[in-house]
């Protein structure tokens, strides 16, 4: 190929030359010129500069993008033009909508509100949160409305309905793209709205809010943000670009945690801010009052890290009065290891009270502090009686203001959320009970002749219990099951149970998803009855089918009759697994006694358990064909996994193997994890230098000269509970001694896959390992 190149000739290059050496005569006049004006305008520019930045109030939000309905479809439309039933898949799974925080309107409870959480479809490429409402005075006849603008990576949460008119809430919606507090005016006829409602963004604080309560009165409320336990919030915003701007790098400890659960402990604390409010003359409320940090100076998290809420540690007095809180002792390394958590209370009507303790008696966990609606001083909270047990039964304890007592103390089941009746006369109790979650009534608390009923009688999972303000039979609720996404429901009466929202409906109708599940029971280890769940893999029993031996984690966990959007038994189903669960010794929901005898067995009872049932199941379903299973676990299932891995007899049943963040060395694991508590309880109470024989006792590292299955291992990055070394070492063992093995690395996610597009990538190599295993 040739190319052209055009040359100037000689007098073009002597123009040229000429008119640059103009240029450069008359620049420097250009150049001093507009020095001179940047002199003059850089004071008028700073000016304009700090009167733009003022934080003193809030700067308005920014217009919010225009509807893009070509971006935006939901579930229900994207799958009403599919004409063919296809297989459920993980990709369905995550497009479900997923909905939470059900509440009945103050008043007359004629209308409800809850959060639905969407994602983009079909890629799943980005989600939103926002309001619903709903007319429920006719419940067949239920019209719906969605109250806020869905804007992808928009966040709608903890609303708190003030009155028929008014919503305050926490939403990522501000100006600074930090997570405040916003009000939404409800127009008279709410059914009229045809577009959205733009909320109001009430506050602007330099750093996001986390967590929301608001009194009965709407006269205070509380909030936490992330603060250094000595800063406020504006030294603490200060303070973090001081030290993002240094350009240093480095962690300093003194004391554990280092790290918990999937993040660094840096120095930021969650304190809760407490804050009088008021309506402005244009109804819109407003602060009226300096923001308390009520933990100040104390290096501690309220709500608790890494799950704690406002709406189960923090709890308003009858009066507004009065605030409680959950908090634990940080201010040393003993945190580490101990499970103890307590109940403080501040008296809000005189300034500069002291916070008072009401559980410091108690070295085990006490929690979930909820006052009476009528009575003052009158609190119900959840308390242990086992210090550094966190799978310890759960007990219902009052309080009074001066002594303390026990309710259904003859019970055997943990209680995992207590909710006061409006007329303060009842609770309602949220139970872990053979593998699902109840709800119990408890009637009559304040009198020596308390009365228990079974509320709901239906098996599967309900949360979230919302008590309808004129009748206390009449509940609101989030439920759902093994073969059913979760949904709203209202419930009239224990017999009487109602599904109030049908968004999924329309994605399951296009599926083959249907109810072919069950379960059955078989002796384990010491004789006892052992439960597990069967599912059918999705063309039936009539030809010869592999197996997924799925085990669980915690160990004091369940597989529960609940819908699974991670380890969901009907992506294996689909694939054409059937689906074998077991809840083996130590699981929780069948009693304190079986979930305690886990301790000091980790490698015997459920194992012993896992070998009868896989035996049983084999038995009972003849179509399973026991050439072909492939045994996946995570956590404590993954312990198992490398377990099993260890003993021929037990592991040469299996294919090949899948374990998700799993222990490999028991005493490595007891120096390196966060929480010491689990594998110093669980070993018996011993630590690893005090006792190391009882680390190695059923240590899946020591057996690895076994190992003969191919195995797949999973972990993140981010999972400092069990952490990624625990994997690598077990893959390189699996490596050096030439066995088929792969390792799935995800650097940013920590003990569970939360990321939806990571979600696939597991399902997808999960799948392909099984597969390639069971052909």
């Amino acid at each position: 190929m040739s190319t052209l190149i055009f040359a100037p000739s000689i007098d073009q290059r002597i123009t040229s030359y000429q008119t640059k050496a103009k240029i450069r005569k008359y620049g420097r006049f250009v150049l001093l010129f507009l020095l001179g004006v940047l002199i003059v305008l850089i004071p008028c520019l700073v000016i304009i500069l700090h009167e733009k930045n003022d934080c003193s109030t809030p700067s308005p939000p920014p217009k919010p993008p225009e509807w893009n309905a070509s971006d935006y479809i939901s579930n229900s439309d994207y799958y009403k033009d599919f004409t063919v039933l296809h297989d459920f898949t993980q990709e369905d799974n995550l497009r479900l909508d997923q909905l939470s925080w059900p509440r009945f309107c103050p008043g007359d409870g004629t209308q409800i509100m809850y959060l639905r959480k969407q994602f983009h479809m079909p890629d799943l490429n980005g989600s939103s949160t926002t309001l619903h409402w709903a007319d429920v005075r006719v419940i067949v006849l239920t019209k719906f409305v969605q109250l806020t603008r869905p804007i992808w990576g928009i966040h709608d949460q903890q609303f708190h309905w003030i009155d028929k008119k008014t919503v305050l809430f926490l939403s990522n919606r501000a100006s600074s793209g930090l997570t405040q507090l916003f009000q939404l005016n409800l127009p008279d006829d709410i059914l009229s709205i045809k577009d959205f409602i733009e909320p109001i963004q009430i506050t602007d604080f330099p750093l996001s809010i986390d967590n929301l309560l608001i009194n009965r009165q709407a006269s205070r409320l509380a909030f936490s943000c992330q603060v250094y336990f000595n800063l406020s919030i504006q030294d603490t915003a200060i303070q973090q670009s001081i030290d993002k701007a240094s350009g240093r790098f480095m962690y300093k400890f003194d004391k554990l945690f280092i790290r918990h659960w999937d993040e660094y402990m840096i120095g930021l604390r969650h304190h809760p801010f407490v804050v009088s409010i008021d309506k402005d003359t244009q109804g819109i409320f407003r602060l009226t009052s300096t923001p308390i940090d009520i933990l100040f100076g104390i290096d501690s998290d309220s709500p608790t890290r890494p799950f704690g809420d406002a709406k189960s540690q923090w709890s308003f007095s009858a009066s507004g009065n009065s605030f409680a809180f959950t908090r634990q002792h940080d201010e040393t390394s003993k945190v580490a290891w101990s499970t103890n958590l307590d109940i403080y209370t501040i008296n809000l009507s005189m300034a500069n009270q002291p916070v008072v303790c009401i559980t410091c008696n108690n070295m085990a966990a006490d929690t979930d502090p909820k006052y009476s609606p009528i009575d003052e001083h009158l609190l119900v909270y959840r308390a242990q009686s086992m210090p550094g047990y966190e799978s310890d039964q759960f007990k219902i304890k009052l309080y009074n203001g001066t002594k303390t007592w026990t309710l259904l103390d003859d019970w055997d089941r943990s209680i995992q959320v207590a909710t006061w009746t409006d007329d303060g006369q009842s609770l309602y109790l949220e139970v872990d009970e053979y593998a699902s979650h109840a709800i119990y009534q408890v009637m009559n608390v304040l009198t020596p002749n308390s009365t228990i009923l079974r509320d709901v009688i239906t098996t599967g999972t309900y949360h979230d219990v919302s008590v309808n303000p004129t009748n206390n039979k009449t509940l609101l609720m989030t439920y759902d099951s093994i073969i059913q996404p979760r949904n709203i429901f209202i419930c009239t009466n224990k017999d009487v149970i109602f599904p109030l929202t049908l968004h999924n409906y329309m994605l399951i109708s296009k599926t083959t998803l249907k109810e072919s599940y069950g379960s059955f029971t078989f002796k384990g280890a010491r004789n006892d009855t052992i439960s597990a769940w069967h599912i059918v893999p999705v063309n039936g029993s009539r030809q010869k089918a592999p197996l997924a031996f799925l085990i669980h984690g915690g160990p004091q966990n369940s597989w529960y009759n609940t819908w699974g959007h991670g380890w969901n038994f009907y992506t294996y189903a689909a694939q054409g697994y059937a689906v074998l669960a077991i809840n083996f010794h130590g699981s929780d929901s069948y009693g304190q006694n079986f979930t305690d005898s886990i301790i000091g067995e980790y490698g015997t009872l459920p194992y012993e358990d896992l070998q009868l049932g896989l035996t049983a199941a084999l038995k009972l379903f003849s179509y399973i064909d026991e050439t072909r299973v492939i045994a996946l676990g995570a956590s404590y299932g993954g312990y198992m996994i490398n377990w099993i891995a260890g003993h021929p007899e037990m592991s040469r049943r299996f294919r090949a193997l899948i374990c998700h963040d799993g222990i490999f060395d028991m005493r490595e694991m007891a120096y390196a994890t966060d929480e010491l508590w689990f594998t110093e309880h669980d070993t018996g109470g011993f630590t690893p230098y005090d006792n190391p024989e009882v680390f190695e006792k059923y240590n899946p590292i020591n057996h690895v000269a076994n190992w003969s299955q191919p195995m797949l291992i999973i972990n993140g990055g981010r999972d400092y509970r069990i952490p990624d070394t625990q994997s690598i070492g077990a893959f390189t063992a699996l490596q050096r001694r030439g066995i088929p093995s792969r390792l799935l690395y995800f650097p940013n996610e920590n003990h569970w896959i939360l990321n939806p597009l990571n979600s696939l990538i597991w399902h997808k190599e999960v799948f392909d390992w099984m597969r390639q295993w069971t052909q």
